[in-house]
């Protein structure tokens, strides 16, 4: 009864397995045996973690992350889940501000960005399903939503030391589709004091894990641009 009900979690859902606490012998993945260190390893390469039934222990004795935001650090023993082909990868782009704006200070800002295959528009509640399922495919593309994040880069416009990532001026989760081809935007009616900023796309799953990608060499999922706020700046980042 666990291996059917195993099989039966190949769906999105997870189906009938919510009581099969056994892992499904189909689903053993042997790569994770090996260290990487086997003929043909290059000089440098660290060996990996191995475990003969996929780390589904890997969390016992640790705080599980249980679908919550844990500040104090956590475990999360969910699957990272379906994984695109890389004629699917995620890619992004900032149309607005452009890279190097001036905008007026204290004025209404909208921040957008241009993504490549995302099924853009599913956002659970990060209250209670963080990282709580793994990341799904719907027509070969991540189903998920992206954020906004701007940071104040503190007087300059290139910084030598990296920002504090608890610290930012904006950050809007983007849960809708946008204009349904790959346009999302958020509005920040208050805009921002004069100085220098950061405005990055953090493109996630639905679960609001970060995208995972096919491969390793590969151009970045995620944009970032700077711009200015002064007051000789233009219109607000809507040019």
């Amino acid at each position: 009864a666990q291996q059917n009900n195993g099989q039966n979690a190949q769906n999105n859902n997870g189906g009938g397995a919510a009581a099969a606490l056994a892992l499904n012998p189909a689903n053993v993945q042997s790569g994770s045996a090996a260290t990487g260190q086997e003929a043909g390893a290059e000089a440098g390469q660290a060996a990996s973690a191995t475990d003969p039934a996929n780390f589904i222990n890997f969390c016992t004795g640790k705080t599980l992350t249980n679908g919550l935001q844990t500040k104090t650090g956590s475990c999360n023993g969910i699957p990272m889940g379906d994984i695109p082909a890389s004629t699917a990868m995620v890619s992004s782009v900032f149309t607005s501000p452009k890279n190097g704006d001036v905008v007026a200070p204290n004025t209404a800002m909208t921040f957008s960005v241009q993504i490549a295959n995302l099924q853009a528009g599913t956002f659970t509640n990060p209250s209670n399903t963080y990282y709580s399922a793994p990341q799904a495919l719907q027509g070969g593309k991540i189903v998920g939503h992206t954020h906004i994040t701007v940071q104040d880069l503190g007087g300059s416009a290139n910084p030598t030391q990296p920002l504090d990532a608890q610290k930012f001026a904006f950050f809007k989760g983007v849960n809708d589709d946008g204009n349904g081809n790959g346009l999302l935007s958020a509005n920040l009616a208050a805009g921002l004091p004069e100085g220098f900023y950061r405005v990055c796309c953090m493109t996630a799953a639905a679960n609001h894990q970060p995208v995972i990608m096919p491969v390793a060499q590969r151009g970045a999922q995620d944009d970032c641009v700077r711009f200015q706020v002064a007051a000789n700046g233009g219109g607000g980042g809507n040019n």
